[in-house]
């Protein structure tokens, strides 16, 4: 659906095309003064209409640039009669010649000043064509590139992402069906729009043409001079009424960026002075101590710059409740949790986080200030003194700079799986691809969160093994097998494998099977005695969750090692 604020302009504009049974509201109303107010208010707001189109109302916008304007009188722009049905550019020919060339409007500003306009709405139609979207809207392609917004046709509106990986809605469409009213309509939020006023040195002119009149008493407009209206600044328009009946109220509005270029181009950069910054509890060890530290840059150095400060040096780690991790892995379609990184679609990414021997998760100063100010909130409420320094692999990997000897097993699961899928294995199939990034060790005291993991692992691992190419290889080495096992997948692999090794002991796939049991007892429908004794069971042979999840994908990278030699 597009915004919630474009909802409110077409309730508006359709309010506005309403005619008042009272012929003393009907008199006042066809003077425009309430569709005036509506165009100063949005011109105000945080969604501007660039183009609009009703029974009785047409709203169009374009930019232009500041330099024309300035050389623009009061009426050459009363008199702009641009719309969003010109094309961007005709072919021409003729003259008695045979050549045809390329004409933009931009080509034609000698014959019209008003031609040094930018449109960013056009308005389309697929001739020949009888569907609903026979006519269209069309954003200009200069605009959407820069914004980064995408068409979205379930949402009706072109989108991007906002810092904290919500879907934003940059620009809404209306699109004039009947179930709408017939109102055509394009807004912008007003945010991108300034940036791209202000970085182009331009203004946004907005004509309009409110022309309200009773049709079945209106025969024609009569002669005489039109009234020119300036009291609406920075509107000017002309206006002919013929009282009671009918008026025509068109001109031009004029809409220029609110604040100063510099904290605009600050925000574009990303160097805003009013930035927003959170203090964590971290370990300073450069001066080796536990203290506050604020994300802010000036509060911390880096060594090139600590020669004359004794700042705590930026690479300092602040520590955290593994809880505070949670968020992110119980929306997965919006961030991507991986073993020592978080991501959040196109909007942030916090690198080298890590969990140390307590099990708390550690980040470093640097990366925390990254995050958008409402994750660094989320990130402080979690914040606590640590317990023990940080992770092994962390120092060897963020401080020597070296690659850690250690290899986490879910990391082992997923290189054996990837290399499978780039040899396009026969007895395996990925899935999801998006499984490869959602999945992660469980790191809080939550079985919601340990068995998602293993319904992850499990759909990952096992439910990627191709049955059919199974009993094929188990046939062709004439090994017996069985389809009644519940667990037949893990049951024909087993078979493979005792069948190709006879000589050594029976191998049953312990990790494998641990992990669809987990599975079926804690996220299926089983009684809660029985996955309660699961749970405790665990607790008391691995003492917390992690080290079973890490446990068991150790099981399961060393099979499926040997699932690999055997279909070899």
């Amino acid at each position: 659906m597009p915004s919630y604020e474009h909802k409110k302009i077409i309730e508006h504009l359709r309010r506005l095309d309403q005619l008042p049974p009272d012929p003393n509201e009907f008199s006042r109303w066809i003077e425009a003064g309430d569709h005036l107010e509506f165009l100063l208010r949005n011109a105000a707001s945080d969604e501007i209409v660039i183009y609009a189109s009703s029974e009785y109302s047409f709203i169009h916008a374009a930019i232009i640039p500041n330099g024309q304007l300035a050389a623009l009188g009061q009426e050459e722009l009363l008199h702009w009669d641009g719309t969003p049905f010109t094309p961007i550019a005709s072919y021409v020919w003729g003259g008695g010649g045979n050549d045809v060339w390329l004409e933009r409007r931009m080509d034609a500003i000698e014959r019209d000043p008003m031609n040094c306009v930018t449109q960013l709405v056009f308005r389309r139609t697929f001739e020949g064509w009888a569907g609903v979207d026979r006519n269209y809207l069309e954003i200009n392609q200069e605009y959407t590139h820069l914004t980064g917004i995408h068409w979205r046709p379930e949402e009706r509106a072109y989108c991007n992402f906002d810092d904290c990986g919500d879907l934003s809605h940059v620009v809404s469409i209306t699109d004039g069906s009947s179930d709408r009213g017939g109102i055509v309509c394009a807004s912008f939020t007003w945010g991108p729009l300034e940036e791209y006023l202000a970085a182009s040195d331009s203004a946004l002119i907005r004509r309009f043409d409110f022309t309200l009149l009773r049709r079945d008493c209106f025969t024609s407009w009569p002669d005489g001079p039109e009234k020119v209206i300036n009291k609406f600044t920075p509107i000017v328009c002309r206006q002919k009424v013929v009282p009671g009946i009918a008026a025509y109220t068109t001109g031009i509005q004029l809409i220029t960026p609110r604040r100063p270029k510099r904290l605009v181009f600050e925000g574009l950069r990303d160097d805003r002075r009013d930035k927003k910054y959170v203090e964590f509890i971290a370990y300073d060890w450069r001066n080796l101590q536990i203290t506050i530290i604020s994300t802010n840059p000036s509060n911390t150095t880096n060594y090139f710059e600590a020669q004359n400060n004794s700042l705590p040096f930026e690479l300092s780690p602040a520590f955290f409740k593994p809880e505070v991790i949670l968020k992110y892995k119980t929306d997965k379609e919006k961030y991507s949790v991986g073993e020592r990184d978080i991501t959040c679609r196109a909007a942030w990414h916090l690198k080298a986080y890590d969990v140390n021997e307590a099990g708390q998760v550690f980040a470093y100063i640097c990366y925390l200030r990254n995050l958008p100010y409402s994750e660094q909130l989320h990130w402080q409420s979690y914040n606590e003194k640590p317990k023990v320094g940080i992770s092994e692999r962390a120092f060897i990997n963020d401080f020597k700079g070296k690659f850690t000897t250690y290899r986490d097993p879910l990391e082992a699961i997923i290189s054996t799986l990837r290399s499978w899928q780039d040899g396009c294995s026969p007895w395996w199939t990925i899935r999801d691809e998006r499984l490869y990034e959602r999945i992660s060790t469980p790191l809080t005291n939550s079985k919601d969160e340990w068995g998602e993991a293993f319904m992850d692992l499990a759909k990952l691992v096992i439910e990627g093994f191709e049955v059919v190419k199974i009993r094929e290889k188990l046939g062709n080495l004439g090994i017996a097998y069985s389809n009644k096992d519940a667990d037949k997948t893990i049951t024909l692999l087993e078979s493979a494998i005792n069948g190709i090794n006879k000589e050594a002991a029976a191998r049953t796939l312990i990790g494998l099977r641990t992990t669809q049991r987990i599975r079926s007892k804690i996220k299926g429908h089983v009684s809660g005695r029985e996955a309660n004794a699961l749970v405790a069971e665990v607790i008391q042979e691995h003492e917390n969750f992690a080290n079973h999840f890490r446990f068991v994908c150790t099981l399961v990278a060393d099979e499926l090692k040997v699932i690999a030699d055997t279909f070899a």
